[in-house]
Order: C-alpha cells, then structure tokens, then sequence
C-alpha cells in the first residue's frame, strides 16, 4: 500500500457519519418552512376567528338590526314566560275554584304565547331557543286545562322545566315552586296568585329596559306588547287574590 493510498483510508468518512453540512442546512431549512407553514395555519385560524367575533358578527347584526341586548331580552323573556306557563300548569288537580282555574289558563296560554312570539324572533335570526322555552311550550300544547302526570312537585315538559336560579326578575326557585305544588284548595289557590303577582312584576323590568334602549323595532314591539299585558293581568290576579282572602283582602288596598 502506498502512503497516498494510506492517507486516502485513514481519512475516508466512516460509515453512518453525520450527513454533509450541506445536508443539513436543507433538512433544517425545510423543517422550519413546514413549522412555519403550520403557525401561520393556525395564526390564520385563530385571526378568522378574532373576525368573526369581533367583525362578522355585530355586522350580521347590524345587517339584520339588532344587537345584544335585544337578543338578551328575548332570552330572558322566555325564561320568564316559559315559569309562568310550568307555574299555570299545576292549577288542574290542585285548585277547587272554577275563578282561578279560569285565570290559569288565561295567564298560561298567554305567556305560551308570548314564549312563542320570542322564540320566532330567536329562530329568524339563527340565535338558540332556551330549553326552557322549548319545554313550555311542549307543556302548553298538552293542555293547561287537564290534570297533568306529576310526581308531586308539579307536570313537567322535560327534565329542566324548574331548572332556574329564582330571585331574578321575579323567577321562583325550584324550592318555591314545589312548596306551591305541595298544597291544595285554597291554600294552593292564595300561594300561586300571589307566586304569579310577584312573579310577573319582576318581568316588567326586562320588558322596560328593552323599550327604552332596545334597538330592533320588532324586539321592542314584543317588550312593549309583553309589558301592557303583564299591567293587565298582574291587575286581575292581584283583584282574585284579594277575593279569596289573600293578602291585601282586609286593607282594600290590593296589594
């Protein structure tokens, strides 16, 4: 072997030896494109979603001329409603008297009614229904008239129908409401008219705050239809109240 021959071995890579810097400088070059190429992905992603939110959407409501306080109202305003239907609903089977029956069902079918008017408001603009409106409403079309199948504390449209927090705008607890449910005869009768005055006070608050800083035309219509019915008919339970003997029956007052 000659001494050319001897360098040329001792000096020739061995095998498996790293890749030419060449090499890697192309591996490492196309491995930060592809990681590039990944985080602008996802940047996109996440700057399509920032526009949706903060761009998109107040211009789809500003298209269609509403914002979210109307959107808000119509939320609540189901809730509402849709207790004052569950609240009718316990009359048949607990109250004897043929006056109060009658207003139940006034009261029930009218707030089904007005569950109704909000929820298309809702729908037309793609915004979900609240369940418990759903719920009303499934229990109005069974009939506020007849007694319904309970297991005690009242008939239920489905397994939320008194899922509500209570102390809101007039709304019950599930304690309140079962406590009402629970009684009979005129015990039950004085317990739901007043439950019903109370309760529908406190959806005057809603109702008024839409009139006067709502923005979709339709929306403040409903509020406004909402809130002239509520003065009418928190007017006739308190009057039967007082009939029966509930409160405000000795002081003339209707209160």
């Amino acid at each position: 072997m000659t001494p050319q021959d001897s360098t040329t071995e001792e000096t020739a890579p061995p095998s498996g030896h790293a890749p030419e810097p060449e090499a890697s400088a192309y591996g490492l070059g196309r491995r930060l494109r592809i990681m590039g190429a990944v985080l602008a992905g996802g940047l996109a992603v996440v700057l399509a979603l920032l526009l949706w939110l903060g761009v998109l959407v107040p211009a789809k409501q500003e298209a269609a001329g509403y914002s979210d306080a109307d959107a808000a109202y119509a939320a609540v305003a189901i809730e509402h409603n849709a207790q004052a239907v569950q609240l009718t609903a316990l009359a048949p089977g607990r109250s004897t008297d043929d006056e109060v029956l009658a207003l139940a069902v006034e009261v029930g079918e009218a707030s089904a009614g007005r569950v109704g008017e909000l929820a298309s408001w809702l729908e037309a603009r793609d915004i979900p229904v609240p369940v418990a409106g759903q719920e009303a409403l499934a229990l109005a079309e069974d009939g506020l008239t007849t007694e319904l199948p309970d297991d005690g504390s009242g008939p239920r449209a489905g397994a939320t129908a008194h899922s509500h927090e209570g102390g809101n705008h007039g709304m019950l607890t599930d304690a309140q409401v079962n406590g009402i449910a629970a009684l009979h005869a005129r015990d039950f009768d004085i317990a739901l008219l007043a439950a019903l005055v109370e309760h529908h006070y406190g959806g005057l608050q809603p109702a008024d705050e839409e009139i006067s800083g709502g923005k979709d035309a339709e929306a403040k219509a409903l509020a406004q239809a909402e809130a002239d019915a509520i003065r009418v008919e928190v007017e006739d339970v308190r009057d039967l109240l007082a009939s029966i003997g509930g409160p405000g029956s000795n002081d003339g007052s209707g209160s």
